[in-house]
This record gives structure tokens, sequence and C-alpha cells, in this order.
């Protein structure tokens, strides 16, 4: 079994063929859509799609009380016999708020869905907290896969605005699992980091990032530089 994705909060850059967005009640319910293209699908330092290129995107209803549900899809290819379908569909759902103008937090769920291979499913358990500008959080996962260990993923981002339309991207995680030898190096455990820089230009958002593992016995854990291009409506 090979690893997934992080939702678009760290800099895992999500986006697919997007739909045009809608609001209704005054903007109280809204609809978004994202599209986007990206050299290599990288979730946690490492290659979803055998360092190929990936079409990603989805959708996303939120409510003004802080709810909000969507869906996300990205094209895969985790190589070396594993199977895992052409396509992996997300759906997270949650809820976030302010506690003060400085502090916000978020709790949810996401759940990993691959086309032809449900074995390779799994859902999460996510909660954060972001202090001036700084989000710290936790992913649980109670089994990896069928049958696989569990999963804890510590995160932390900061994004910094160098400025109006462009900023200094930030990441750094750690993946534990309860299970020896559950990575290609023989680890039950490794650490993941990432520093970019995100811009908006004509409408468009575009990231740079050089992203990196603490595992080094697969080419898909090799440092390597991401870019990506989105649109959202």
């Amino acid at each position: 079994m090979i690893i997934k994705k992080i939702m678009p909060l760290a800099i895992a850059s999500g986006l697919a063929l997007g739909a045009a967005s809608a609001s209704a009640d005054d903007g109280i319910n809204a609809i978004s859509a994202n599209v986007g293209l990206t050299s290599d699908y990288v979730w946690r330092g490492v290659s979803q799609t055998n360092e190929d290129v990936a079409l990603q995107g989805g959708f996303d209803y939120a409510h003004d009380s802080g709810l909000y549900i969507g869906t996300w899809a990205s094209n895969v290819n985790f190589g070396g016999g594993l199977d895992g379908g052409s396509t992996e569909i997300d759906v997270y759902g949650g809820y976030g708020g302010d506690i003060s103008d400085n502090l916000g937090y978020d709790i949810g769920f996401i759940y990993y869905g691959y086309q032809s291979d449900s074995d390779l499913d799994f859902l999460e358990i996510q909660g954060s907290l972001t202090f001036y500008g700084v989000t710290v959080g936790l992913n649980y996962s109670d089994e990896f896969g069928d049958g696989g260990p569990k999963n804890l993923y510590t995160h932390a981002e900061y994004s910094y605005s160098l400025t109006e339309n462009l900023s200094l991207d930030l990441h750094g995680g750690y993946t534990d699992t309860d299970e020896d030898d559950f990575w290609e190096d023989g680890e039950d455990s490794y650490g993941d980091w990432s520093i970019g820089l995100g811009a908006s230009f004509v409408g468009l958002d575009l990231s740079l990032a050089y992203v990196g593992t603490t595992l080094d016995d697969l080419d898909i854990y090799d440092d390597r530089a991401v870019f990506t291009i989105a649109k959202s409506f």
C-alpha cells in the first residue's frame, strides 16, 4: 500500500474539472469549485502519480454557521503493481470557526476512495487550530486502508504574505503508524516538509513548492519541485 493525500490545507494542491460557483440566500449558503493541473500529485511528501502530472479538482458547499462539505478528485498511479484505480475520489466535511480574532479551529473528516480497489480506501478524523496565521493539526485513521495500521499525522503550516499577490508557504508533517516496516524503507514513521511560493495572476492561482521526506528507498520519496496552476470559481 502506498500513501494518499493531504487536502489543500497544506500544500497538496487540489483542483478538478470545475463548474461555476453559485450562491443562495444572500451568501448564507455558498457553492464553489476549482480546477487545475499539477506537475506531480504529492501527498505528505510522496508522489501519488509515480512522478507524473495530475488533473485535480473539486466542489465545496459552505454555510455561514461554519458547517461545510465537499468532494475532491485526482488521477493516481501508484506503480509497483499496486492497483488503486486511475482515480482517487475523496469526500470531506466538518465544522470550523473563530474562537477569537487571532484563533480559529476546524474539526471534520476525510474519506479517501479509490476507483477500482476499495481495499485502499480509508477514513481520517482531523482537527486543527490556527493562531496568528500558524496552523497546527492532527489527522487520525484507525485503519490505514483495509486491514492497515493505525495512523497519526501531525502537521503545521504557515503562510506569509510577501506582497498583495505573493505568499511564502511553509509546511512540516510527521506520519506515525503502529506497524513496523510499513514503509518501503523499513520504517514505521517518517517526516515530510515543503517550502513554496503562491501567487495570484490574471485570475489564476499559481504555486511552486519544493517538497521532501525523510524516506529515500523509492523514487516517489525523492525531494522534488512541484508546480501547480489552478482556477477557482
